[in-house]
């Protein structure tokens, strides 16, 4: 009896460990996947170059065949996606030109704005980079938090050659929350006196995360999305598409880039037409909460 007890007692275990790391990557997926295309497979062609999705570069402003930002198979870890991100720096062209090896999810604008959700309360972000070099220049990888659309903790590292694929984690300051975050990276640091690339830098990003590094052993393609919105942008009215899930006593609130709720309500008898006919153009959050969880999403609405 004492055999057939130890044996129950470690299925109970196995199955408890099994649960338990289930609910860890659950985290780690619902984690990463807030930041947009974090591990650069998404990209749109606008024919002679590719942009990453939800992340803007400066290759619209080239004006020769030289993108600063481009696709690269060489990517990181190797059994995680197939690409990564590519950015150079160009010295014989001109900042107007698209000299510059940077990008920034979602825009360019400055000083730098919210550019997209976050759930949970991070500490870190994560990912993979190699960098090469020239006349001193330095890799810049840097990250925003805001609440409430006021910028509340601001981190970044400067890091110098890796000829090989290596790791970083850039730990946050203790801050009590945040609603949004955004996302800067560059084959440079501008801390020259015209802040400005030293040499043809070329720097490679793969699979950023937040706390934790994204390893080969699980994709994190997974869909964790529990709805989706259309049309994105919208008008005058947009409509929720709920994936499986339990509808009843769902909460929407549409909030503007400051934080400030514009639009609050609950769903009724499986309502999914909310009108936004009296809001004016422009980025919004969407929050949708249930019972059992809560998810943002990104709403460009034109007029």
């Amino acid at each position: 009896m004492c055999g057939v007890s130890t044996i129950i007692s470690d299925k109970i275990a196995m199955k408890t460990l099994i649960l338990f790391t289930s609910l860890l990557l659950v985290s780690s997926i619902n984690l990463n996947a807030q930041i947009p295309n974090n591990g650069f497979e998404d990209w749109t062609n606008f024919g002679i170059y590719d942009d990453p999705n939800g992340w803007a570069t400066m290759n619209s402003l080239s004006i020769s065949s030289f993108h600063s930002c481009t696709k690269s198979t060489d990517h990181f870890p190797a059994a995680v996606g197939n690409y990564s991100l590519r950015l150079e720096n160009n010295t014989s062209l001109t900042q107007t030109t698209g000299s510059y090896g940077l990008t920034v999810t979602d825009t360019m604008a400055y000083p730098f704005q919210p550019t997209f959700p976050i759930v949970g309360h991070p500490t870190s972000l994560c990912g993979y980079y190699k960098y090469l070099p020239q006349n001193g220049d330095s890799l810049w990888i840097k990250i925003l938090l805001f609440d409430n659309g006021i910028m509340i903790l601001d981190e970044q590292i400067v890091a110098i050659a890796s000829s090989s694929w290596s790791s970083f984690t850039i730990p946050f300051s203790t801050y009590n929350s945040a609603d949004s975050a955004t996302i800067m990276m560059a084959a440079f640091y501008p801390n020259g006196p015209l802040d400005e690339p030293n040499g043809n830098s070329v720097l490679y990003v793969d699979n950023l995360s937040f706390d934790n590094p994204i390893t080969g052993i699980f994709s994190l393609k997974a869909d964790i999305n529990n709805f989706v919105t259309y049309p994105n942008p919208a008008n005058s009215f947009f409509y929720i598409d709920f994936k499986n899930e339990n509808q009843a006593n769902l909460k929407v609130t549409v909030s503007n880039t400051l934080g400030q709720i514009i639009k609050s309500e609950i769903l009724q008898n499986n309502q999914q037409e909310i009108d936004i006919s009296d809001f004016k153009g422009g980025t919004y959050f969407l929050e949708i909460k249930s019972e059992e969880w809560s998810q943002k999403q990104k709403l460009i609405i034109q007029k």
